[in-house]
């Protein structure tokens, strides 16, 4: 828990640090109107956008589904091309150059534009499958449970609510041998704790992997599922319930 806390905070921090940059470039630009001031108020503007969108995601409850795809699909890999490039034509600028430079940077803008629109295009139809491969390990347990982290959380986790809806929910009796396979179809490693069962050590599955954990339900009660490791979809990790009667 306190993992998925601190990389909460430092997400924060890091939103703080992109708006105090934008600001600072901005008025840069506004005092000494060059084309190297503006490209460089480009890029910390990206920076600011993925890094508030990226915040929103972890933080807000209620962004749905194909909210989060858009997001994380073509939004915010938009904004992260367009902050490089920002970047790198401000590197090259000179006053000589200024011209050159221009014509580059608008090139690439409009080159960059079309090639996402394309990949929008030829994707659009996959999105709702993109989590649908499961790696060759991926089973359910004799007598277990199988859990499938992807972009919609454990188990479709967003679809039912999480956070403010407890999901997945696994009830066994108190005595009882649990075995769990989970599998991450998704892009980034994502972690898988149980409050008292599985707390002390940190659970990782990276990305097109698998990992099986065993415990002995040896206490009654109703005990956390989470993720503590921190990702685009960390907000929808947090709501898992183990239920031991």
């Amino acid at each position: 828990m306190i993992t998925a806390y601190f990389g909460d905070i430092a997400q924060v921090a890091l939103a703080g640090i992109a708006t105090a940059l934008m600001i600072v470039s901005i008025n840069a630009y506004r005092k000494k109107s060059e084309g190297r001031y503006f490209l460089l108020a480009l890029a910390f503007v990206s920076l600011f956008v993925v890094s508030v969108s990226t915040l929103a995601m972890e933080l807000f409850v209620g962004i749905g589904p194909a909210s989060v795809q858009f997001l994380e699909l073509y939004f915010i890999p938009s904004f992260e091309l367009l902050m490089v490039i920002s970047f790198l034509v401000a590197l090259l600028w000179t006053s000589r150059a200024r011209k050159r430079v221009m014509v580059t940077f608008s090139v690439a803008v409009t080159v960059l534009g079309l090639a996402l629109l394309v990949v929008y295009v030829s994707s659009s139809g996959a999105v709702g499958s993109a989590g649908s491969v499961l790696p060759a390990d991926c089973a359910r347990p004799a007598g277990g449970f199988l859990i499938v982290a992807s972009s919609l959380g454990y188990n479709e986790s967003m679809v039912h609510g999480a956070p403010s809806q407890s999901w997945p929910v696994m009830d066994i009796q108190e005595g009882s041998n649990v075995t769990i396979t989970i599998c991450n179809t998704y892009q980034q490693a994502v972690g898988f704790q149980v409050i008292h069962y599985l707390q002390d050590r940190m659970e990782i599955v990276a990305p097109g992997h698998a990992l099986t954990v065993s415990f002995v339900a040896d206490q009654k009660g109703t005990f956390t599922i989470y993720c503590a490791i921190f990702c685009a979809i960390h907000l929808y990790l947090q709501g898992g319930e183990l239920k031991v009667t």
